[in-house]
């Protein structure tokens, strides 16, 4: 694998954590407790923040390289940019219904539950194909030149969870997360957390 799909494979590691915590809030519901709504809000947040506006867009451009290269992957490619369409509309969609939660809007959970159970199942399901069916050609045919116009063409953003500084807005996912992981660290400062 390249740098870059290495990268991309972390990033999606940390995605998948972020889905997992955003499960386990829902599967509050079906022990009839209640869950963290604004904490649920920030990880949908973020997902439409960062993944949809960074990640996504850089990984679009890699794959317009690789067509070059390979137009045998184009219904494939097709496929994982209308899915990068739709995750962002599905993410705003649940964002907001998550932000009227929280706000203590009446809700059917039943609803609630199966969004954010579809929203979930659905990204890793696109991640786990792009891991397994594009990924590999990526680290294969795309040469340096590629992966520079890949870095050129989206501007560069921090990672306001994962990067070297956790935004205060994401400080209680980053220790929501770490607590299931069980690493220890307490605050993202710990330059030893699991989590970097």
């Amino acid at each position: 694998m390249s740098g870059h799909t290495l990268k991309w494979q972390a990033e999606h590691a940390n995605y998948h954590k972020l889905l997992d915590l955003l499960q386990s809030q829902t599967e509050l519901f079906v022990h009839g407790e209640q869950p963290d709504y604004e904490l649920m809000s920030d990880i949908v947040y973020y997902m439409t923040q960062y993944p949809d506006r960074f990640h996504h867009p850089r990984e679009d451009v890699a794959f317009r390289q690789l067509l070059a290269r390979d137009p045998t992957m184009e219904s494939v490619v097709s496929e994982l940019a209308g899915q990068h369409r739709r995750i962002s509309e599905s993410g705003v969609i649940l964002a907001a219904d998550l932000n009227a939660a929280a706000a203590g809007a009446m809700m059917s959970r039943a609803t609630l539950e199966a969004d954010v159970r579809k929203y979930v199942a659905f990204l890793k399901d696109h991640m786990n194909i792009e891991e397994r069916e594009i990924f590999p050609r990526l680290a294969e045919l795309l040469a340096e030149t590629d992966w520079f116009l890949v870095d050129s063409a989206i501007h560069f953003a921090a990672d306001p969870i994962f990067g070297d500084s956790v935004q205060e807005r994401f400080r209680t996912i980053h220790r929501q997360i770490a607590n299931q992981a069980g690493c220890g660290c307490k605050e993202p400062a710990e330059r030893v957390c699991c989590l970097e």
